[in-house]
């Protein structure tokens, strides 16, 4: 299960030619932007073919993404619209959104492998031997859930279906931490808590991605003493996980164990070089250890990744702040010499 938890959708360009309707100068318009992801690795998929399509389904517009997985419709008209998403080797997924006037951000599709599907039992991206256990009635509320969530983006419908599988099935649980990431999404912090406790807890902390979550909202309280091991052991359990290595360099540099918090950014980097977030932190980790250069570098790449939100602003102001402190300690020197 691909761990969603803060994840930051981007904007930018690229968009099609309209096929199906016509405005006038004077009418007002609204822009629709979003990313499209592979759901089995977290990966942006660049190339695939976006169309925009009215509530029945007629295609109006298309847009091809970017190298950065980036899809962009601009000038619409406000409305209900359908999102039919194609590339290869994924299966086709349809998402319906709701534009209004002005610029809109945040809107993520998630494609599933055709080959995993093809090894996976239907509706479900990620099974595991203990959901297999579990009664098939439970597992199809657990997969109704998922879709409202991420995909319909609708917490509070998606908690109802997590609750009703852990009702059927009171050992399941991935259900448990779905309830998690439901009750995170409604900013239910303390739900969200009890629910990922149970989910480590009925699991033996054998469940990545329960104990990714849990030792996140541990550590975002600078409870490492909670924390630390069980983040740990998730990265034990899934040595591939960017975001426990994120979280393993915001620890370290928040003990100021600066060559250790690099290591485990960049490990994160390898892992997920279309993460924003990790070049924030590895922005703050150059700037802690005085290097300049390679902070402008870090922050050249988190602006490329999210320019116009308001920690893209941000990194542009820091970046143009860091450059001038740049120039400014090569100038010295040569004001120095001219000034003897």
């Amino acid at each position: 299960m691909p761990a969603r938890l803060c994840l930051c959708s981007l904007a930018i360009l690229v968009s099609g030619v309209s096929l199906g309707f016509a405005r006038s100068a004077a009418s007002p318009s609204a822009n629709l932007n979003g990313v499209v992801y592979s759901e089995s690795s977290n990966q942006r998929i660049r190339h695939a073919a976006v169309w925009l399509c009215d509530a029945g389904g007629n295609r109006l517009q298309e847009s091809i993404t970017t190298d950065s997985g980036e899809f962009s419709f601009v000038g619409i008209p406000a409305g209900a619209f359908l999102l039919k998403v194609e590339a290869a080797d994924y299966l086709p997924a349809s998402v319906q959104v709701d534009v209004n006037f002005g610029t809109q951000h945040g809107v993520s599709v998630f494609l599933k492998p055709v080959e995993q599907f093809a090894r996976k039992p239907r509706g479900d991206s990620a099974i595991s031997a203990h959901e297999l256990s579990i009664s098939e009635s439970a597992r199809a509320l657990m997969d109704a859930g998922k879709q409202k969530l991420y995909g319909d983006k609708k917490p509070a419908e998606a908690l109802r279906d997590f609750q009703a599988a852990v009702a059927k099935a009171p050992d399941y649980y991935e259900a448990y931490y779905q309830i998690g990431m439901a009750n995170l999404a409604l900013q239910n912090s303390a739900e969200a808590e009890k629910s990922l406790q149970k989910a480590v807890e009925l699991s033996d902390q054998a469940f990545a991605d329960a104990d990714f979550a849990l030792a996140t909202l541990w550590l975002a309280r600078h409870d490492a003493m909670r924390g630390e091991p069980l983040l740990l052991r998730g990265l034990d359990l899934d040595p591939n996980s960017w975001s426990g290595f994120f979280q393993l360099g915001k620890l370290e540099l928040y003990r100021n164990h600066l060559d250790a918090a690099l290591v485990a950014a960049e490990k994160a980097r390898a892992l997920a070089p279309e993460q924003a977030l990790i070049y924030r932190l590895l922005s703050l980790i150059h700037m802690r250890q005085h290097n300049d250069s390679a902070a402008v570098a870090d922050l050249d790449a988190y602006i490329r990744l999210d320019p116009d939100s308001p920690e893209g602003l941000t990194a542009k102001k820091i970046r143009s702040d860091t450059q001038s402190r740049i120039d400014k300690a090569k100038a010295a020197p040569l004001a120095a010499a001219n000034h003897h």
